[in-house]
């Protein structure tokens, strides 16, 4: 089967992997928003996790065929690439924050996934229990999950292209030729330095421009609020882990306080920002509870994600291999911007944000 992608042109679809499309564990996938509400902000990002891992699964082929693997390793490392997401919860990344707590992160969840359901029987056609279990580890995990993996490079390019930005251009071809698989870690030899650096930038552009656009994060932290309070007034966070996006919000609707949020995303009646504070905030709860009692209203206090994780790439150069932060001045120098780019938002409704502000100016 060939399958038209915007990005790869033809993929490629052998038997097997259809019958896994074709299960209702993986078929999920096409109801849920790869960059779940940011929407809100850029309409064209109502792209699937469906299409992403489509798309993952092709970059991932052509970097086995680039490296030489045999046969029975590419196949594993296709499998992992088109399953790789299907753990994921309705409006992914941004609704684990809620509820990791109750169901484990979307990794856990797609091992389950894949042991389990429609989707465990097919698998169990080839893979022995044994098999299944450890799909994503080894080879598969540093080609799909790595820093220069094919998940990131597919959706660097993919979100960009329905956004509309060119922030996240990758030369991928560039890339693909100059990974070398040493003791199962892909590494970049020092010929494709700097087409590594490009992808960091369009990484980082992506994450500054896009991903944590304050509108962007408004809309998760109303969600993630939501969510929660729908789980205190009686749905279960396993809803939110099987459900869909418009599912799941059409639920939330008949919950008493989850519902609110619900209503105030499905028609854009968003949050505001009423401060910002340089850096990551200390004791949030605490804060949020003081500014909502002095400014009698109601406060979300957003804390910035953990980004700048010590990126784990390799450049091999005269036969060692060197960490890229010592390589490169360039990525070093995008991990300390991240660092100084984290900021903590204070959030109210619209008639709540003057009152909001007012607090926060006078505490800091």
């Amino acid at each position: 089967m060939i399958v038209k992608d915007p990005l790869h042109q033809n993929i490629y679809i052998d038997d097997f992997e259809k019958k896994l499309i074709d299960t209702p564990e993986f078929q999920r996938l096409r109801r849920i928003k790869q960059l779940g509400v940011t929407y809100l902000v850029y309409p064209g990002a109502t792209h699937t996790r469906f299409e992403h891992s489509l798309g993952t699964m092709q970059v991932a082929s052509r970097m086995c065929d680039q490296l030489g693997l045999e046969a029975d390793e590419k196949e594993k490392v296709r499998i992992y690439g088109l399953l790789h997401d299907v753990g994921h919860a309705a409006f992914s990344h941004e609704s684990e924050k809620a509820i990791e707590s109750f169901c484990g992160n979307h990794e856990k969840i797609g091992k389950k996934k894949m042991q389990t359901g429609k989707l465990g029987e097919t698998l169990k056609e080839k893979f022995s229990k044994t098999e299944i279990k450890n799909l994503g580890s080894g080879v598969e995990e540093a080609i799909i999950a790595g820093d220069v993996g094919a998940d990131r490079m597919d959706y660097l390019l993919r979100d960009a292209y329905h956004i509309g930005v060119s922030y996240g251009a990758v030369d991928v071809d560039r890339i693909l030729h100059m990974l070398e698989l040493m003791e199962g870690e892909l590494v970049v030899r020092e010929k494709g330095l700097e087409a590594t650096e490009s992808l960091l930038i369009g990484r980082f552009m992506m994450f500054s421009t896009v991903y944590l656009h304050k509108t962007v994060r408004i809309g998760s932290a109303m969600l993630n609020r939501g969510i929660l309070a729908s789980i205190e007034d009686g749905m279960s966070a396993e809803e939110f882990a099987e459900g869909t996006d418009e599912l799941v919000l059409e639920k939330m609707q008949s919950t008493p306080n989850g519902g609110v949020y619900a209503r105030d995303l499905l028609n854009r009646n968003l949050y505001k920002q009423a401060y910002a504070i340089e850096g990551v905030l200390e004791n949030p709860k605490k804060v949020e509870a003081t500014l909502s009692k002095e400014a009698k209203g109601q406060v979300i206090v957003d804390l910035p994600p953990v980004l700048s994780k010590p990126l784990g790439i390799k450049v091999l150069r005269n036969g060692e291999l060197f960490p890229i932060m010592e390589e490169s001045d360039l990525v070093k120098s995008l991990f300390l911007s991240e660092e100084k780019r984290k900021k903590t938002l204070i959030l109210a409704p619209s008639a709540d944000r003057k009152k909001v502000k007012i607090a926060a100016e006078k505490r800091f």
